[in-house]
């Protein structure tokens, strides 16, 4: 495969232009080019694609879209630019399997194919901000005392002393430094202090920052999983490199991740689904990941759920199971709020469309991942239950169910139910569910699926 350091200098010696020029003259309409060329078009009429030689076309799109368009430095407003044989070199020798964890909890993710009957791998929580240290630790004991949880996501200290940290200021280096030191906490208190931690670092929005909090006398360690995130659309930035660059070095999980948006510069539904497919591809090309984060947004709504984008999202999926099978878990934010029957029907229709198409399961963040305080252990419990309840379905039996559950919130998501915080389910004392109102929700939802057919079994 290409080598690293040529990667590094193909954003110091591409072609020189300005960030507006490649998105109008050279992106936007090479993507709009490609997606008439393989005859991608979504069928409005389902949630859940059907037809594996449209997911193979939407494949070939995402190489040529790299191929034709090239990422962008904006560092050094140049173009990196890849061949199609280096392209497709790549994603031949992208990984099909990661390990994961320490000790007993050492576990491997695969990629998955589409109609797979495997168990898929399992994580939880979400990089939700936290204003409280009790609630944050708390929070990350309950997400890894799930037994059936195999990596967790941690939520965010994002303050100091009472005050929020500054992005790029010291007190946000001290910060992250402070999310892993209090996520530590709460695994060990778990009793699976080898559980690993795949969103590292949640609290650090630049290089220095998570690089300080990486620091092994904090507790992260090179079998959890570390996020480089590609900016913007196709954007690679030296940060992101420099990130490459040091978790290569100590041979640590990258995890590639991506969020183009809907609406955006991808336009509809069909450019989503080649872009998200792109990055898929560029997350070996470029950061070498050992797993991919897969999290398509629509633009105003900031959620996933719209019916367009859980199309656009499985789509994604499936041209990488049948392509590529790099490791890969989808990231769902949702509109509703913790403990809501939106949130718990939108995670629903979510599943349905991602876990049969080839995905893994991930647990979502409620309420737009705005609110804080908003992840309840038992939510995650009950979706990862949901999950490997879906995994059970092909996608032919996904594709109505996903359609009900898409009824059920359709209505909703331009003003999304509110919903629970923390402090308002637990005792903060004794760490028990004391707000029965929640739990009945939870009972009535856990009945409705079993009605539709899908039955949740708990763990």
């Amino acid at each position: 495969m290409l080598d690293l350091i040529e990667v590094f200098e193909r954003a110091d010696k591409g072609l020189l232009i300005p960030d507006t020029d490649y998105y109008m003259n050279r992106f936007v309409p090479k993507l709009a080019e490609l997606i008439d060329r393989y005859k991608i078009k979504w069928d409005k009429q389902t949630i859940v694609n059907l037809d594996d030689d449209l997911a193979d076309r939407v494949f070939q799109a995402a190489v040529d879209l790299i191929a034709e368009a090239g990422a962008y430095c904006p560092d050094t407003n140049r173009v990196m630019e890849f061949t199609r044989d280096e392209i497709l070199r790549a994603a031949e020798q992208a990984p099909k399997a990661s390990l994961f964890g320490e000790g007993r909890e050492a576990k491997t993710m695969y990629g998955r194919d589409v109609d797979e009957d495997s168990v898929p791998w399992v994580h939880v929580g979400g990089g939700i901000y936290t204003t409280d240290e009790q609630i944050f630790v708390d929070t990350v004991e309950g997400l890894a005392s799930i037994n059936i949880v195999d990596s967790v996501s941690v939520p965010s200290i994002l303050h100091l002393r009472g005050k929020d940290a500054r992005v790029r200021s010291p007190q946000e280096l001290l910060s992250a430094i402070k999310t892993v030191i209090l996520a530590q906490e709460g695994i060990r208190r778990s009793g699976r202090a080898g559980l690993p931690i795949i969103n590292g670092i949640s609290a650090a929005s630049n290089s220095v920052s998570m690089i300080a909090a990486a620091s092994p006398q904090f507790g992260l360690r090179s079998t959890d999983g570390f996020l480089i995130d590609f900016l913007s659309e196709m954007m690679v930035n030296y940060e992101a490199l420099q990130k490459v660059a040091y978790f290569t070095s100590i041979s640590a999980n990258i995890g590639s991740t991506s969020t183009p948006l809907f609406g955006g510069y991808a336009g509809g539904a069909e450019g989503v689904a080649v872009l998200a497919t792109s990055y898929l591809i560029m997350g070996n090309l470029i950061y070498r990941g050992s797993y991919h984060y897969n999290a398509p947004l629509h633009q105003k709504l900031r959620l996933s759920t719209t019916r367009p984008l859980l199309w656009a999202i499985g789509m994604s999926n499936q041209a990488n199971a049948r392509n590529m099978r790099y490791p890969m878990v989808n990231l769902p934010y949702l509109g509703g709020g913790a403990g809501t029957k939106m949130y718990h029907h939108e995670m629903a229709a979510y599943m349905l469309s991602v876990v049969p198409a080839g995905g893994n399961i991930f647990s979502g963040h409620p309420a737009k991942s705005v609110e804080p305080n908003s992840l309840l252990p038992k939510d995650h419990q009950f979706h990862a239950e949901l999950g490997l309840a879906c995994a059970k379905f092909s996608r032919k039996e996904a594709d109505p169910l996903a359609q009900k559950c898409f009824e059920k919130y359709e209505k909703l998501i331009k003003e999304p139910t509110p919903g629970f915080r923390y402090e308002q389910v637990y005792d903060l004392k004794t760490k028990k569910i004391v707000n029965e109102d929640y739990l009945k929700i939870q009972d009535e939802v856990r009945a409705e699926f079993k009605e539709m057919g899908v039955d949740v079994l708990p763990s």
